[in-house]
């Protein structure tokens, strides 16, 4: 079996778009049959374009986001240091996660 997989980080590339357009090009030829997953787990899009017969679907479960234990913070910030993400703000004198930017621990 083929695989073709289309991929970027970066959103607003054309994936769909090329992923669609490879899609339509394969249904041309009676002998092809084609899987298509859409594994996007932002904006998972693609039956906009086609459509498609849904064989299966899954919830997706990403990682736990972080928390900060109040009981045991004593403010000094390493937390906000270390966090690669970015997602610890200060709030003048307590720390707190912005659930937005946190991808995890």
């Amino acid at each position: 079996m083929k695989q073709i997989v289309v991929l970027s980080g970066k959103g607003g590339t054309g994936k769909t778009t090329v992923t669609a357009a490879l899609a339509h090009l394969a249904s041309q030829n009676p002998d092809t049959r084609a899987i298509l997953v859409d594994a996007d787990v932002d904006a998972a899009n693609l039956e906009l374009l086609l459509e498609p017969k849904m064989v299966e679907a899954y919830d997706f479960v990403g990682g736990q986001v972080a928390t900060i234990a109040a009981d045991a913070c004593t403010g000094c910030g390493r937390c906000a240091e270390v966090c690669r993400f970015k997602a610890i703000r200060d709030k003048g004198g307590y720390f707190v996660v912005d659930d937005s930017a946190c991808e995890g621990w």
